[in-house]
């Protein structure tokens, strides 16, 4: 599978954007260079089109989405920097491969078109958890198309099961593409954390960010449930998915970052592909 250039994880703290934490931005530093460094490295690969997947589209209990519009465009204008915009064009094409492979698998996928959007009263646009990682590969030079991915409340295996659905259409596609899955991780770091404080937060990172580094999902199935309760996170679903795409290909770490100064945790993984295990 030589198309696909390179998967990561991303955080999606709307401060990364400069417009946004301006001062601020110095105090995840690592993690701004981390990203920088995950988008110079997944443009290198010269990607046609970036796959991206969010907890913070339109989720829905028992389906994954994905967003059916020519072109997405969002902004930081909730977080008081409407100045910051994007704007992407859709690949349709490898969106009609995802939902057949889906159909195959049985993954329950939902299209967000302007009519169901409307229906459900949800914006069609680029949520934050894809606006800021987009931000980054924006800045480094990418101007290709995407395909804006909204995570479901699956269960764990469905969500890997629904990676290797999306890395199957990506291998049906005559184009070079790049895969980020969007998520944080515990937001229950320290005691002034968004979500409380818990003890076990650091070590549900600490687990978390070990299984992906060494694409070890078996273990991250095997993950105490309670651990996870406990950890407020809302970017394992988003990994079991990136675990999915690179499942079955020789995935080399190229790219590993954490802090979690804000008392939620920001990890930075990437991976080159090298093709086919």
């Amino acid at each position: 599978m030589d198309n696909l250039v390179g998967c990561a994880l991303m955080p999606h703290p709307p401060l990364m954007v400069p417009e946004v934490g301006k001062n601020e931005l110095i105090q995840i530093q690592a993690t701004v260079d981390a990203a920088t460094r995950v988008a110079e490295l997944l443009k290198e690969g010269n990607p046609q089109t970036v796959v991206i997947i969010t907890p913070h589209g339109p989720v829905f209990e028992d389906a994954v989405t994905v967003s059916i519009h020519p072109r997405l465009r969002g902004n930081m204008a909730q977080f008081g920097a409407p100045d910051a915009t994007l704007g992407f064009e859709t690949d349709n094409l490898l969106i009609k491969h995802i939902i057949r492979n889906c159909q195959r698998l049985g993954i329950n996928l939902t299209e967000m078109t302007d009519d169901t959007a409307k229906n459900y009263r949800i914006p069609l646009e680029l949520d934050h958890g894809a606006f800021v990682p987009l931000y980054y590969l924006a800045k480094a030079g990418f101007k290709g198309q995407i395909v804006h991915l909204s995570m479901g409340m699956l269960a764990y295996e469905e969500m890997y099961t629904f990676g290797k659905a999306v890395q199957s259409a990506i291998s049906h596609v005559d184009k070079r593409v790049a895969v980020i899955a969007s998520g944080d991780l515990s937001h229950r770091l320290t005691p002034d954390a968004p979500a409380g404080f818990s003890p076990k937060g650091a070590e549900f990172d600490r687990q978390l960010v070990a299984a992906l580094e060494n694409v070890d999902v078996k273990t991250l199935l095997a993950m105490d449930r309670n651990l996870i309760e406990e950890a407020g996170e809302c970017g394992l679903r988003p990994v079991f998915f990136l675990l999915g795409i690179m499942g079955g290909l020789d995935a080399e770490l190229a790219v590993s970052s954490y802090e979690g100064p804000f008392g939620v945790g920001y990890a930075v993984i990437a991976f080159k592909i090298k093709g086919k295990k």
